[in-house]
Formats: C-alpha cells, sequence, structure tokens
C-alpha cells in the first residue's frame, strides 16, 4: 500500500547572519503508514518546523524528496499539493464569518454554494461549532477559534493534515481537551496527521509514532511507549520525560554500578547508561532483586496524585523519584532509602551517538 507521505534524505541548510552555515535537516527520513498521527517532537532549532514547512512546500529542499500517495511532489508549490496546515497563529480572516472563513478555499475553488454551506455545516458539527456559522471571529473563544481553523484546514478534504504547535496559546485545561479532540478528529477521519510540537507531555498523549528531533536529525522514532522506556540515546532519555542515568561497566554478563551494586547484564563488555525512571524507585522494597539507593531528602512536590521528590544520593548525586500514595515520606532533610527491581532495567549503549 502506498504511504500518504515519505520523506527520503531531506536535506536543509540556512546561512545564518553572522554568515555562518546552520544545518537544519540533515538526511532526515520518515515515512507514514496510513491514518497514522505521527509526531516531531524536539527543542528550538532542531528542524521539526523546517521538516513540517518542507512537506508542505513553503520551504525548498537542498536536497532529498517529499512523495505524497507515491508522487513526488519536491518541486510543487504549497497550493499545488494536497496538504492543508493548522498553524500556531490561526491566520482568521477577522472580517468574515465563522462560515465564510470555513469555506473560503471552497469559494476560491468555484465550488457551488449550495456545496459549500454543505461541507461547511459538516465540517463545524465535525469540530462542535454546529450554529456558529454567521458568528464573527472576535466573538469567538481561543479554542472556539482553533477550531475552525482546523475546520478551514479541512474543507478541500487534503490527504493530509499538517499542524504547527496549533495548541501552544491554549490554556491547560483547553489544550488537554482538544488534544482529546483532535486525536478523536484524526481518527473519523481517517487521515494522516503530522503534529509539531515542543511538549513531551501533549506528545506521548496524541502520537500513534513520535519522531524526536535534535540538531536536524531524527535521534529515534517510534511508538510512545517504546520511546520512554527504551530510548536508544542518552538525548531521547533526556528529552523525553524525567530521569535518572546512572554509569555502568559490562563484563559481559553483569552490570556494575560505580557504588558496587550489580545486576544481570548479558552484553559486550564495555561502558553504559543505566536509565530509571522516576516512578520505577519505591519506598518498599519489591518481591524481587533491587537496586537500592540512599540519600537526603531535598524536595518534594505533591501533584494531585502522587508525590515527586529530589533526594541527593551520595554516590550517585541529585536523584529523583515519583512516589505513589503509601508509606508516609520523610521530611526534607532525612536520610531516604529508595528500591528499584532489577527486572526490565534499560541500557543506553555509550557507542550510540546523539
Amino acid at each position: 500500500m502506498t504511504a500518504p507521505l515519505e520523506i527520503i534524505d531531506a536535506c536543509k541548510a540556512f546561512r545564518t547572519p553572522e554568515g555562518s552555515v546552520m544545518t537544519a535537516l540533515d538526511h532526515v527520513s520518515l515515512k507514514l503508514s496510513r491514518a497514522e498521527f505521527v509526531t516531531l517532537l524536539g527543542p528550538s532549532g532542531c528542524g521539526k518546523t523546517t521538516l513540517l514547512r518542507a512537506i508542505s512546500g513553503f520551504e525548498t529542499l537542498d536536497a532529498g524528496d517529499v512523495l505524497i500517495d507515491g508522487m513526488a511532489v519536491t518541486q510543487k508549490p504549497a497550493h499545488r499539493r494536497p496538504v492543508n496546515t493548522v498553524f500556531q497563529r490561526y491566520a482568521l480572516f477577522g472580517h468574515m464569518s465563522v462560515g465564510r472563513n470555513v469555506g473560503y478555499a471552497l469559494e476560491l475553488a468555484g465550488k457551488d454554494k449550495r456545496a459549500i454551506r454543505a461541507r461547511v455545516a459538516e465540517l463545524l458539527e465535525l469540530v462542535g461549532l454546529s450554529g456558529l456559522e454567521k458568528r464573527s471571529i472576535g466573538q469567538l473563544s481561543g479554542g472556539q477559534q482553533q477550531r475552525v481553523a482546523l475546520a478551514r484546514a479541512l474543507a478541500g478534504q487534503p490527504k493530509l493534515l499538517l499542524l504547527d504547535e496549533p495548541l501552544s496559546a491554549l490554556d491547560k485545561n483547553l489544550r488537554q481537551k482538544m488534544q482529546q479532540e483532535l486525536k478523536a478528529i484524526q481518527r473519523e477521519l481517517g487521515i494522516g496527521f503530522v503534529f509539531v510540537t515542543h511538549d513531551q507531555e501533549e506528545a506521548l498523549t496524541m502520537s500513534d509514532r513520535i519522531a524526536v528531533l535534535a540538531g536536524g536529525r531524527i535521534q529515534q522514532i517510534g511508538a510512545p511507549g517504546d520511546l520512554y522506556q527504551t530510548p536508544a540515546n542518552l538525548f531521547t532519555a533526556e528529552f523525553l520525560g524525567e530521569s535518572n542515568l546512572l554509569p555502568v561497566t559490562l563484563d559481559g554478563a553483569r552490570a556494575s554500578l560505580s557504588d558496587g551494586q550489580t545486576f544481570d547484564a548479558p552484553r559486550a563488555p564495555g561502558a553504559a547508561t543505566l536509565l530509571l525512571r522516576p516512578e520505577a524507585l519505591s519506598l518498599a522494597p519489591p518481591a524481587g532483586p533491587a537496586l537500592t539507593f540512599e540519600g537526603t531528602m531535598r524536595e518534594t512536590f505533591y501533584t494531585g496524585k502522587d508525590h515527586q521528590i529530589a533526594f541527593d544520593s551520595p554516590d550517585f548525586g541529585p536523584m529523583q523519584a515519583l512516589l505513589r500514595s503509601g508509606p508516609a515520606l520523610p521530611r526534607i532533610g532525612a536520610p531516604v532509602t529508595l528500591h528499584a527491581p532489577t527486572q526490565g532495567l534499560h541500557l543506553i549503549d555509550a557507542t550510540v551517538p546523539a
């Protein structure tokens, strides 16, 4: 089956005002499955927005190809590509009604007025704005404006929808609601969504797959759970969620921490890094084999259902844990002992580059 989107060895560089060259995309390749929600995640300057603009046609690649439904569109201008984009700034027409905004592209295409009204009504129902066709843009909330922008982008029935941080201007509660609605709309439409964000929680919540970018390269791509539990390199481990990263030495059968603790690790001898997510640590010892970490309580934060704590280990320095409801927490400055089961521990090979 033809992929809705395939990017092959995309390269793009920019010249800075100082005269140097900045590489935004360095041989990036990506392929979407049908009706897949893929998020491009990374810090500012990692290349995610440049990649999105290269797909839409707003940016010209120096090298590489973009294929949509198997057809090369690399040389086609933006208005001739079967995609549409929802931007961070919705760029709605303030002098037009909601209905005119949604149907504007259809008007330009010379569609029949009755067909336009039917399509506008269909899309406004899809985004939960039925009956607001005549409302002015200035009378809408931020969330409603976001829905209008989404409906407008879908009016021409694109084969692919691109979303460039469209939720970043919304408050937390509305943002979480729109995350759920966007995912539901994507499932109902059955088309590919490519979503850009720097928000890790947003990416984990919404995505079928996440492509983590840094330095113009895809560091790792995969399902959210796979990237979180088994990151391929230190950048992905540190960028996606909170982490304790501890150096270990491998002898071919066992891994040794700097404090002398060991656990089974049948891997080639050398150096590696142990990933311990905060939620892997607990106050109560587990039933099976476990690592133990002693330290001093430094800070604690109550998140509503969990306690996020920071403690200082004499062997490993600052560490963090996310503790479920259970035993009472030690006071700030008091000694604390935490445990992590050795089953399922993830090691990051020191030779894997970021």
